[in-house]
């Protein structure tokens, strides 16, 4: 049942929140029909309206305070501690790091950063050698960080967006190192209390009862088990490994919107906060300092997503208007429908809070011949893709729908997309030549293209741990590799052991096979970690 809860701070300066009791019915409803199309088992709700939060609520398996694991959304905590260090001048910003502690750079001489790493552009790698997604023995950050040394950089500092989970943990070791506190320690004593986030922690060990949550894992048949998820730490702590409820998080929104104050004191400096909200090193860019920067509806927005192991997260805040939105959800990876419930409750609040009506997407009543004009098998940069001409289909490896707006324009939505728009294209005989999705541009797949050469054959089977395998199979003539049961990446070959990864998870990175004395691959370097075959 629905609750309006009264707020941890009273602060004179902040206006009272509107009356959402009108919407919240609506925004349950609409709750519980998401979570029946898609199978979601539990979620957790929370708005936030300047300094109170204003609904809080729990779903099927979930209770309004059941402890989630964050995410990403750890990156955020992770960036507010660093920039107190900067305020206190014990640590600077643009100052260069040691070359001990960062990979090898081998574009140029220009020096990392603590700005590059928060900001996803230190051309670091995606993961390290440990502490990395695949392992799961626990590694501690000091072991995670050191294990940079001897890597290389991926791409020149500065020069584009590579999202990183290894980056940002080293600059949170950093930060530790300098305010002489664990990392954990640090975030509780800086952050947590004075927020008042009192079922918030950092390792499992200090989070009490976390609610169990659902991972589908990739077989070798193009499918996915439902599995129980397990419990571990993350070697990337500040990076992904928050432990937290909705209403906590919904406190580290309330301090958004005083502008860095909170019940226990000043977290940060408003300017420090406005700063943190710029695109670093690209006008246009998607990144601020720890904040992800995007544009719903004409407003500015600032958050973040997570998923790690069994668990999707979104946080999303409007500056302007000065409300935010909690969900979290105990699955794996359903990142398309977290956000899709976040950008719904912010439309329902701005409908109580300034009377503007909820955006409908448009309607198309698109005809059997132009369904069928687009079914069939396609492949992109990245992805394939099989589609029926019931507009349903799978997108590596993931199920999807579209629904048509108007005349060859939809929106696709699945576990990992909410309304993404998809375009098609016609030549000049109105021929369907090209499926524009995102950035992925689909064309046909060739019915006479040649089959896999056997030598690729033999890398086909899966590797790592069992419960996240990098999954190397055939489609469509090509070899393919599901990736942290998210989606098949197409793998490029370079030589005969070494394929290039696509636009996505591990752009620029390699799988590297390593062959045993029959020519099967015992194990992958994948991106520099080394998963040994499974199967």
């Amino acid at each position: 049942m629905k609750r309006i809860i009264p707020s941890l701070i009273a602060m004179s300066t902040l206006a009272s929140a509107a009356d959402y009791s009108g919407v919240i019915p609506s925004y349950q409803d609409a709750v519980k029909a998401e979570m029946a199309e898609w199978k979601l088992r539990g979620i957790s709700i929370a708005w936030v309206d300047r300094n109170s939060i204003v609904y809080e609520e729990g779903f099927g398996e979930a209770k309004k305070d059941s402890v989630f694991r964050a995410g990403s959304v750890s990156k955020l905590f992770n960036a507010v501690a660093v920039m107190k260090l900067v305020e206190q001048g014990k640590l600077g910003l643009d100052a260069p790091l040691p070359d001990d502690r960062v990979p090898v750079n081998p574009f140029n001489g220009k020096p990392i950063t603590l700005r590059q790493l928060l900001s996803h552009r230190s051309g670091f790698q995606r993961e390290a050698s440990t502490g990395g997604y695949f392992d799961d023995s626990e590694p501690t950050l000091e072991a995670t960080a050191a294990s940079l040394k001897g890597m290389a950089l991926v791409s020149p500092p500065e020069s584009e967006n590579r999202y990183s989970n290894i980056a940002p943990s080293l600059a949170g070791h950093v930060a530790a190192e300098a305010a002489g506190k664990s990392f954990p320690k640090l975030q509780a004593e800086w952050i947590h209390r004075p927020l008042g986030m009192t079922k918030s922690s950092w390792l499992h060990k200090d989070a009490g009862a976390v609610l169990p949550s659902h991972i589908r894992v990739a077989d070798r048949k193009g499918g996915f088990t439902d599995r129980s998820t397990p419990l571990f730490d993350l070697g990337t702590i500040p990076a992904g490994n928050l432990y937290t409820t909705a209403g906590d998080l919904g406190r580290f929104i309330m301090m958004l919107a005083a502008e860095g104050d909170s019940p226990g004191g000043r977290i940060l400096k408003a300017e420090t906060l406005t700063e943190m909200w710029k695109p670093q090193f690209d006008p246009k860019g998607s990144f601020g300092i720890g904040f992800a920067l995007g544009e719903w509806r004409g407003r500015k927005t600032v958050g973040h997503g997570g998923a790690v192991y069994g668990h999707s997260t979104a946080l999303t805040y409007l500056p302007e208007e000065k409300i935010g939105v909690v969900v979290l959800c105990n699955e794996d990876i359903v990142n398309g429908r977290t956000q899709h419930l976040a950008d719904l409750a912010l439309s329902l609040m701005l409908q109580a809070k300034k009377g503007e009506a909820p955006q409908a997407a448009p309607t198309y009543p698109a005809s059997p011949e132009e369904k069928q004009e687009i079914a069939g098998k396609w492949e992109s940069q990245s992805f394939w893709m099989e589609l029926g001409g019931d507009l349903s289909g799978v997108l590596s490896c993931q199920e999807f729908k579209l629904t048509p707006t108007a005349k060859d324009r939809y929106l696709l939505n699945s576990r990992l997309h909410s309304d993404l728009p998809v375009s098609i294209n016609r030549d000049t005989t109105g021929t369907v030549i090209r499926i524009s999705a995102g950035p992925q541009e689909f064309t046909r797949v060739p019915d006479n293209r040649k089959p896999l050469p056997k030598e690729w054959r033999a890398f086909q089977g899966s590797y790592g741990p069992n419960m996240i395998p990098f999954v190397v199979h055939e489609k469509f003539g090509r070899l393919y590799g599901t990736t942290e049961n998210m989606a098949d990446y197409r793998l490029t070959p370079v030589n005969r052991y070494v394929f290039a990864f696509p636009a996505g998870l591990y752009a620029k990175e390699h799988a590297v096979f390593i062959p045993g004395p029959d020519g099967k691959a015992r194990a992958v370097d994948l991106a520099n970690m080394t998963l040994p075959r499974i199967d």
